[in-house]
């Protein structure tokens, strides 16, 4: 009925949310190990703690992020300090979608 100047967005797991970049799981892996390599309390630890590849979610999460990382079990005593890492992340970038990126 008349104008509705309404204006609508795409949904975020394909538009990234309003801050996050659309980029490859493999870049998502390389900034999440990054952020494992300068860690003081991770670099004197005596495993290497290697950041596996981000697995897609089956739906958006409540913060608007599309993908995590299954790392449980691999690295006791240094968990907390990745889950810390993953989620300053997951804040930053969502996966890109098939043809997305170029």
């Amino acid at each position: 009925m008349g104008d509705d100047t309404r204006s609508f967005t795409s949904d975020p797991i394909q538009s990234g949310g309003p801050d996050r970049e659309l980029v490859s799981g493999e870049e998502i892996r390389r900034r999440v190990q990054e952020r494992i390599d300068a860690h003081p309390g991770l670099r004197s630890s005596d495993a290497a703690v290697i950041a596996p590849m981000p697995k897609p979610t089956a739906s958006e999460s409540p913060n608007g992020c599309n993908w995590t990382m299954h790392y449980l079990g691999q690295f006791p005593g240094c968990e907390p300090i990745i889950d810390d890492i993953v989620e300053l992340v997951q804040h930053e970038a969502n996966i890109a979608g098939p043809g997305a990126l170029r």
